[in-house]
């Protein structure tokens, strides 16, 4: 591990960049001057390990294996923006990743400003501030990793074009951010994410202006889905917020229960990350 850091920190000043993302088994590594190294979490490892050795045991023809194991590191392409944009690195430039595993070790470069997740907040900006999109994001990793009070709840944000959200949902509670300030309602502000939590157990959705003011919560979004393809298997919840991005220019983040935050634009899902691994 130790050489693999060293070449890693040396690729990576070639390509103008200081930062080294370690995928690894291990709890700790070696740091290395000029470099900062971030450590992806250990369930991510574990997963990308038990999948290439599901590869190697199954008895697919070796082109087709060799196309699989291509997919997966694409795969760890978006990972790596993914997980360095959920630890607040702006998506520019490039960045190494370190891969230590029993199947799978050596090093990948990363453009991250060719990344989906970069692709997909561009793709946002023109309708919802892009701090506003990585608070709501934030807030959702955090309640989809960690539940609230020891289980596990799923929500939704509705962001952007609030009028027209509002002319087609209705309330299923007293609006509890109703008559406060600005400032205790500022979503970017992560002295409010604590009640934004706590409201997230109740039922329906929040609502959040385009520059990141939370107009409601608990709004029952009354909206069609017919003719509407989302992934099988999927709620209600998640129909109505994709439904909503069809009839309205707002933007929707929707937090399941198994842990999945889904993203939607135009009534399509734009993005999906999968908080386990993060």
């Amino acid at each position: 591990m130790p050489n693999l850091i060293k070449y890693a920190a040396e690729i990576a000043k070639k390509v103008d960049s200081n930062l080294v993302v370690v995928i690894t088994k291990d709890e700790v590594v070696e740091e290395v001057d000029d470099v900062r190294l971030l450590l992806a979490p250990r369930s991510y490892a574990t997963m990308l390990e038990s999948l290439f050795w599901s590869l190697e045991e199954s008895k697919s023809l070796i082109d087709k294996n060799l196309v699989e194991k291509a997919a997966m590191l694409f795969q760890n392409k978006e990972y790596i923006s993914t997980f360095l944009y959920f630890k607040g690195v702006e998506l520019n430039g490039n960045a190494v990743g370190v891969f230590d595993l029993d199947l799978l070790k050596g090093i990948l470069v990363v453009e991250l400003d060719k990344s989906r997740i970069q692709r997909v907040l561009a793709d946002c900006a023109d309708r919802v501030k892009p701090e506003v999109l990585r608070a709501v994001l934030t807030i959702a990793l955090n309640i989809a990793q960690k539940g609230r009070e020891g289980r596990k709840i799923g929500t939704a944000f509705v962001i952007g074009d609030v009028d027209e959200v509002l002319k087609r949902s209705s309330p299923l509670i007293i609006n509890p951010y109703k008559g406060h300030p600005e400032k205790e309602r500022d979503i970017t502000n992560p002295d409010t994410w604590e009640s934004v939590m706590e409201f997230a157990q109740l039922d329906g959705i929040f609502v959040v202006r385009e520059d990141g003011i939370i107009e409601a919560a608990g709004r029952y979004l009354e909206v069609s889905g017919r003719d509407l393809r989302i992934k099988k298997g999927l709620g209600g919840r998640h129909l109505a917020c994709a439904s909503i991005t069809r009839e309205t220019e707002a933007i929707a983040v929707v937090v399941s229960e198994s842990g999945d935050i889904k993203v939607y634009k135009d009534g399509e899902e734009i993005l999906e990350i999968n908080a386990a691994i993060l």
